[in-house]
């Protein structure tokens, strides 16, 4: 048991799913295979699949409650359900609602876990009991798990949050469920942008600490919502920006706008002095403009 008071040394790990019978298995191993000193609550919100992937669901479910699961932790506790739920952040919240774990995480069916990593994230909280939220790097990987590339985010702060300039890696994310009872469940009304909207709240209100290891790995493939949706990510990500009064313009749409310009990489590479004074002058324009909209 931890010993800072309220920690009860159990993980609480959520995934959410519908229909991703191709990788769901995968992500479930990621999870059950977990070894250490700690024991692990993991809950199944299957969103009522049609695809197969019930039945690696309930596999493991049998495997589990005939012993013929290797379990390298204390112990584990293994929910799940399938039904119709109003999407993704429901589907989660309905999960927050049950957990049993004082430390809390969700992982999306096509996302999975690094081995040994749920016996960092336990020593860590166990070292820094006040902590609210740690956050680590992630592997992006394609649809057969190949790697694309390692993503870094050490140097997030609140107001970056705000500004759009940084992330937080989803999947190597955990946070305590004392926060998440002082800042709330998920926003229902964000489908796309649900993280970052709590991201903003736990940086707000708690105590965050990064660590510098590689804790998950996130998949972007052609049918993933990362990979097909991004103008819905960025409607979401501007509901957020106005909620809090960060940034108007979100410098990822800046991004997007700038890639459909080849002709800027053109001036860039033949006059580099004209276009880094005019790249300064155009972000301090941006800057002031959200300034005055997190002022009003």
């Amino acid at each position: 048991m931890f010993t800072n008071g309220y920690m009860n040394n159990t993980i609480t790990i959520i995934t959410p799913s519908l229909n991703q019978g191709q990788f769901i298995e995968q992500t479930i191993n990621s999870v059950l295979s977990q070894e250490g000193d700690f024991f692990i609550d993991y809950i199944i919100a299957d969103g009522g699949s049609t695809d197969g992937s019930v039945e690696i669901i309930k596999k493991y479910d049998e495997l589990l409650k005939t012993k013929k699961y290797p379990v390298k932790c204390r112990g584990i506790e293994y929910r799940w359900w399938s039904k119709p739920d109003r999407g993704q952040s429901h589907a989660i919240n309905q999960g927050f609602a049950i957990a049993k774990g004082d430390i809390l995480a969700w992982i999306n069916s096509d996302d999975y876990y690094m081995p040994d990593v749920f016996s960092l994230v336990a020593r860590i909280y166990k070292k820094n009991p006040d902590t609210d939220l740690i956050y680590g790097d992630g592997c992006v990987v394609n649809e057969s798990a190949n790697k694309k590339k390692i993503a870094t985010y050490s140097s997030v702060s609140l107001e970056k949050l705000l500004q759009g300039k940084c992330y937080i890696f989803q999947p190597s994310t955990f946070f305590s469920k004392k926060i998440l009872n002082k800042v709330g469940p998920l926003d229902e009304n964000l489908h796309y942008a649900m993280d970052y909207d709590l991201w903003i709240r736990i940086f707000k209100n708690g105590k965050t600490l990064y660590v510098p290891k590689t804790l998950s790995s996130f998949r972007i493939w052609e049918k993933s919502k990362s990979g097909s949706r991004q103008k819905k990510f960025l409607s979401d990500r501007k509901k957020i920006f106005k909620k809090y009064g960060g940034a108007v313009i979100d410098p990822e749409s800046i991004q997007r706008i700038k890639k459909r310009m080849p002709f800027m990489n053109y001036i860039n590479k033949k006059y580099p002095r004209l276009y880094g004074a005019f790249k300064k002058i155009f972000y301090i324009f941006i800057n002031k403009i959200n300034r005055l909209n997190k002022i009003s």
